[in-house]
């Protein structure tokens, strides 16, 4: 009997949380479990989660894990051994590259001569079929129980091209919206797969600097771009994703400041991110020779060398610089942070209930998203290790975590936040961890810290909002007496 007891789980018997079963950390960076996706539906995010304090729904799309000393607490004896890296090659070479080539191919557009219309829709329908059969098949080489296959599947680019197949095979389902009946979009099965699979590969370090800062990185942003300006019911999927990449400290500026393409030619983005070679070059030009330039210079496909040049930063140059970044951002309607600013807007009123939504999933991660990239992190991690207490590899300067509290603070996003934490339709003690208000509370105390935010707080009324859970004990009083300290509202003798 007592053999039988330590093998449960008393959360779990008690009907617990997600927050109980898991050691969650202060960060969530893989979301993904996703056994239950065959049965989900257009109005179930296929994710249950802790932010109402308990969970409707066992078999979650959402696992809550942060660092790697997060486990769960019941690890069954049964635990399967990873396999050798070669069988795992061997195995993924007899399948990976047929799927692939069956998710690239795209069915007939056009009537052939001499083709009855029925033959053609047939042969769309079996091209559609087996091409959501392929993307099936190769999610389930990433889901849980099978971890081993996702670092082979991106990091392995000479035999196969997982990352750049699933991005345009993203941008595919998004292009097709303007062929659907206009009204209430509906969930995409190929694009959930998609996204899924994307999350699932997103999870291990390995692979983060690949997806993120690879060779088609451009492109991959873009098409979670479009899923979310388009506010899909598979964006909150797409925000788990971005969350997920922005564990990596190398790619948190690439993606906070992404700005799509000024020229539509499926070339690289552009970065804010300007070389003074590129600059002199253009400066130093003859007079009578022309050049098809932008105010933006390439930021060859977001790859880690188009952050630095010479050893110099070039993000943080000059206040003048920074507003000259944050105008070239923000000028741009298509760009993430302004996608995302507008998708928090248009979701609001969702949050006003408390049933569960992927809209108000959507948002949840979305400020996820924004407390990662607002999160300084120690100093203290060496040689790019893994930050035990926030599950971020690498260190990004304070200087570049100022420039984005800048570039947040003149969005709608401070104020938002600030409201949901003020409208929350759940009493505190409900305000669970990673809870959407528990994630708010977290951004909020991070733009806190400089002086550039602290005024955006302000204007949002955070000082009169937090003034009700100051009180509080915990982590929520502790923050907003945290946030109102650094707001001058109260005496510095805090902490």
């Amino acid at each position: 009997m007592l053999s039988i007891l330590e093998r449960m789980n008393p959360a779990v018997c008690l009907g617990g949380s997600l927050s109980s079963i898991y050691d969650v950390k202060d960060d969530v960076h893989a979301v993904t479990d996703s056994d239950s996706h065959s049965q989900g539906s257009s109005n179930n995010t296929n994710a249950r989660s802790s932010s109402n304090g308990h969970s409707n729904n066992r078999k979650s799309s959402f696992s809550c894990m942060s660092s790697p000393n997060c486990n769960s607490k019941y690890q069954p004896d049964d635990k399967e051994e990873p396999l050798p890296s070669d069988m795992v090659l061997q195995s993924l070479s007899r399948t990976v590259p047929d799927l692939l080539e069956c998710i690239s191919t795209l069915p007939p557009t056009a009537v052939a001569n001499g083709t009855p219309q029925k033959e053609m829709r047939k042969s769309i329908r079996e091209c559609n079929t087996k091409r959501t059969l392929a993307l099936q098949k190769l999610y389930e080489l990433t889901t849980k129980g099978k971890e081993y296959n996702r670092v082979p599947l991106v990091c392995n680019t000479t035999h196969w091209d997982v990352v750049g197949v699933l991005s345009k095979a993203l941008l595919v389902t998004t292009s097709e919206l303007d062929k659907q009946p206009k009204g209430k979009p509906s969930v995409d099965e190929d694009r959930r797969l998609i996204c899924w699979t994307l999350n699932n590969l997103s999870i291990p370090y390995e692979n983060k600097a690949a997806i993120a800062l690879g060779e088609h990185s451009a492109k991959l942003v873009h098409a979670l771009t479009m899923v979310i300006q388009s506010n899909l019911p598979e964006t909150y999927l797409c925000c788990i994703c971005l969350l997920n990449l922005t564990f990596l400290a190398d790619a948190i500026r690439p993606m906070i400041f992404y700005v799509p393409s000024l020229y539509g030619d499926g070339k690289p983005p552009y970065s804010p991110a300007r070389s003074r070679s590129s600059a002199s070059s253009h400066n130093n030009s003859p007079v009578g020779k022309t050049h098809n330039t932008s105010p933006l210079s390439r930021s060859r496909s977001l790859r880690l060398k188009s952050r630095s040049l010479n050893g110099k930063n070039l993000w943080s140059e000059s206040e003048g610089r920074i507003s000259e970044i944050c105008g070239l951002v923000l000028g741009n309607s298509s760009s993430l942070i302004r996608v995302i600013e507008r998708m928090m807007v248009t979701n609001a009123p969702f949050l006003l209930s408390t049933v569960q939504s992927v809209q108000g999933e959507a948002i949840r991660w979305s400020c996820g998203f924004i407390r990662n990239v607002t999160y300084g992190g120690e100093a203290n991690t060496k040689d790019g290790k893994v930050s035990g207490s926030t599950g971020r590899q690498g260190i990004i300067p304070n200087e570049s975590i100022e420039e984005i509290c800048i570039l947040i603070s003149q969005t709608e996003i401070p104020r938002v936040m600030v409201q949901f934490v003020k409208d929350s339709p759940h009493p505190t003690v409900e305000w669970t961890k990673d809870s959407l208000e528990d994630i708010c509370l977290g951004a909020m105390c991070n733009m806190a810290q400089w002086q550039s935010s602290q005024q955006a707080l302000k204007r949002a009324g955070a000082l009169e909002c937090l003034e009700k859970i100051e009180g509080l004990p915990g982590i929520h009083g502790y923050r907003a007496r945290a946030i109102r300290c650094s707001l001058g509202a109260l005496p510095m003798r805090f902490g």
